[in-house]
């Protein structure tokens, strides 16, 4: 009852105050220099007295709710320091590219293609049937051969007998064999060039072009199709030669595929022995897996070689570290119920993220959320994520 009436005596002296303000304002404004020094003076000591009842007024109510005078903290979410292994990487440009080179199928002898069995796109095994060639005058020079040489086998057994029984001259004897030998020579000549009439592919892999169509001419050595085998790929990259030093031989590397938003591991199977002067690299060679046929030649990929590395490091998100007006680099952790500047020493950076080399334990917490709302000392509220 008490703490009431005061409440109502001092709305009272307010209100009175106000009206009082009125009552001057309708009487006019002091016309004398001393007049208005004078209502000054009273105005002045008015608010003294009114400031004293606001604070007894306060701590009234500070009595009864203990609560209102509670001050609220900015609110903030945690994390604490992470500390893990950090690796830092060169990324450099590179093309996806057959491990063997392409393979040619092409026609030994010359003649019409008769058949072309194979189309863009087919995979075909190494040996393979690609095409053959039109071979009527072998096949027909074979056939008549193959009638003088009945002849001249006749003849020679003939003769041999006659020498066996001294009838008849050892010349005779002799040219009728030499004819036998000489057309059976004939003939392994004929039926090798026959054998050439079948094309075969000389790896394994998928016909990346046709180059000859079907009832064309084909000379010796004519390409007729192109194999590329993708089963067995490779990417190719060129690496500034400031890194020479850091690219080992069977060094694992990870290797990305923007068009398709891949990545896998490789090792670094062969390093250029020279520097190329136009741009001052060197090439990389790492071998992949060819994802069952997902990747292609000349695939746009990208490489990263691991050229520095610190087991268990502490690291911390960019977005956390922060700059005083003096330039020195702070993060702001948790401690209690307020907010604490960190000074740290930053390290290699990668991928938005920084090892701090000096300033931090470890230990800390970090405040996220919030982090550059609050000054150093400040009382903050944790809010749970």
């Amino acid at each position: 009852m008490k703490t009431i009436f005061y409440l109502f005596a001092l709305a009272g002296l307010i209100l009175a105050t106000s009206c009082g303000g009125e009552d001057t304002e309708k009487a006019g404004a002091p016309q004398t220099l001393d007049a208005a020094r004078k209502v000054l003076q009273e105005k002045r000591k008015a608010l003294q007295v009114l400031k004293k009842e606001i604070a007894a007024t306060e701590a009234i109510v500070a009595k009864l709710d203990p609560k209102s005078n509670e001050k609220s903290g900015t609110p903030v979410t945690t994390a604490k320091v992470e500390t893990k292994d950090f690796n830092h990487y060169v990324e450099v440009q590179g093309n996806v590219v057959p491990s063997e080179d392409p393979g040619t199928a092409s026609s030994e002898t010359g003649g019409r293609i008769a058949l072309l069995k194979v189309k863009e796109g087919d995979y075909v095994e190494k040996g393979a049937l690609i095409a053959q060639i039109n071979m009527e005058s072998i096949k027909k020079s074979i056939a008549q051969l193959d009638e003088s040489l009945s002849l001249a086998e006749t003849m020679y057994k003939r003769q041999e007998n006659l020498w066996k029984q001294k009838i008849g001259s050892e010349v005779q004897y002799l040219q009728a064999k030499s004819q036998v030998e000489s057309l059976l020579k004939n003939k392994e000549s004929l039926t090798y060039e026959l054998s050439k009439a079948d094309v075969y592919a000389p790896t394994s892999g998928y016909i990346d072009r046709v180059l000859a169509k079907e009832g064309e001419m084909a000379g010796p050595g004519t390409p007729i199709a192109q194999i590329l085998n993708t089963r067995s790929l490779k990417v190719v990259a060129a690496v500034p030669e400031i890194y020479l030093g850091t690219v080992k031989r069977g060094e694992k590397v990870v290797l990305k595929f923007p068009a398709l938003n891949e990545e896998q591991n490789g090792r670094v199977t062969t390093i250029s022995r020279s520097i190329n002067p136009a741009n001052r690299t060197f090439e990389v060679e790492a071998s992949i897996s060819s994802k069952n046929g997902l990747l292609k030649p000349n695939l746009l990929a990208t490489m990263l070689v691991n050229d520095f590395a610190v087991k268990n490091a502490i690291v911390v998100p960019d977005q956390l570290i922060m700059q005083d007006v003096s330039g020195a680099n702070y993060v702001m952790v948790l401690e209690g119920d307020k907010a604490v500047k960190k000074l740290v020493t930053m390290g290699r950076g990668y991928r938005n993220e920084t090892i701090i080399t000096a300033g931090l334990n470890g230990e800390e917490i970090l405040l996220i959320k919030g982090a550059r709302q609050v000054s150093d000392g400040d009382l903050v509220e944790v809010l749970s994520e």
